[in-house]
């Protein structure tokens, strides 16, 4: 097994979120979950630790994950962190904006028999070497 990561997730789908967060503790990680983007962003200022990956939800309310995308990688202290944005539907259209923004990864959500599979192949990429599709 790889080396346990920390993640964040941020979705406004609470039963996503407490769902994600078994199956990727489930996988030996440790999960930090957030249904608000500004207190996600209030986490990482205080920096202890940072997240080795995040994973967020396109369509939320107010600050959707795109706005937050925006936030993340033009800051310096978080721009190398990996990106997935994850939905259950995102028009094709819109791929190559979020991978222009600078999401490292594309996921749909799974169906509740595919996540653990699913996520466990997204965990284990090396951000260092991937490169995103468009």
């Amino acid at each position: 097994m790889k080396a346990s990561k920390l993640i964040y997730y941020l979705d406004d789908d609470t039963d996503d979120l407490y769902f994600f967060k078994d199956v990727a503790e489930s996988l030996g990680h440790t999960v930090q979950i957030f249904i608000n983007g500004s207190v996600m962003l209030q986490a990482l200022e205080r920096k202890n630790p940072l997240p080795d990956i995040i994973f967020l939800d396109i369509h939320m309310p107010v600050f959707n994950g795109e706005e937050i995308l925006n936030v993340l990688k033009k800051d310096p202290n978080w721009k190398q962190i990996p990106v997935v944005m994850i939905s259950g539907a995102y028009p094709k259209k819109l791929v190559r904006n979020y991978l222009e923004a600078g999401a490292n990864y594309l996921m749909k959500k799974p169906t509740a028999s595919e996540w653990r599979t699913s996520l466990a192949k997204v965990l284990e990429i090396d951000w260092a070497t991937f490169q995103a599709y468009a």
